[in-house]
């Protein structure tokens, strides 16, 4: 969870505050689940929220995924200039997505923010949509098995977060 320092002057009554705090508690109409873990954080946001109310977390709310320690960031584009401005202070890349199920995304971007080590499953199964292309029995074989993977060169950002909570 990354920490921002709030005071203009650099003593030790530094006051910092997290993320998580400043979308929730100082901005508002934001929820950070899953804040304080390394893994995947999903950001809800409503605007037509009461400062009482509880966010709804449906899908139809969520507006960003921040991934590697909040270090980059899935934010759909009707909310990014809104977002980056609540956030100016928090050192996060944003990558901007029309939605979250279209399939922008290919392995070589993904490379460029996200920690290579991450065990992902990578299949190429353009093979079971294109007869111009030869059928793969063991790449099909494996998809068969029900495991979470990946096709290098097109996948949304929700098969990117399901494959990484498998």
């Amino acid at each position: 969870m990354k920490i921002i320092n709030l005071s203009e002057k650099k003593d030790k009554s530094t006051k910092r505050v997290s993320l998580c705090y400043k979308l929730e508690a100082i901005i508002g109409n934001y929820h950070l689940a899953g804040a304080g873990l390394d893994d995947i954080e999903t950001l809800y946001y409503d605007s037509d929220m009461g400062i009482d109310d509880a966010i709804s977390l449906s899908k139809d709310k969520i507006v960003a995924y921040f991934l590697e320690n909040e270090s980059f960031a899935f934010v759909r584009m009707d909310l990014l200039t809104k977002l980056k401005a609540d956030t100016e202070e928090f050192d996060i890349k944003y990558i901007p997505v029309k939605n979250f199920e279209t399939e922008v995304l290919n392995k070589e971007l993904l490379e460029e923010y996200f920690d290579k080590s991450r065990k992902i499953e990578w299949i190429d199964d353009d093979f079971m949509n294109d007869d111009s292309i030869e059928f793969d029995y063991e790449a099909f074989e494996i998809i068969e098995s029900g495991i979470k993977y990946l096709n290098p060169k097109h996948f949304s950002v929700n098969q990117l977060i399901s494959s990484l909570n498998a």
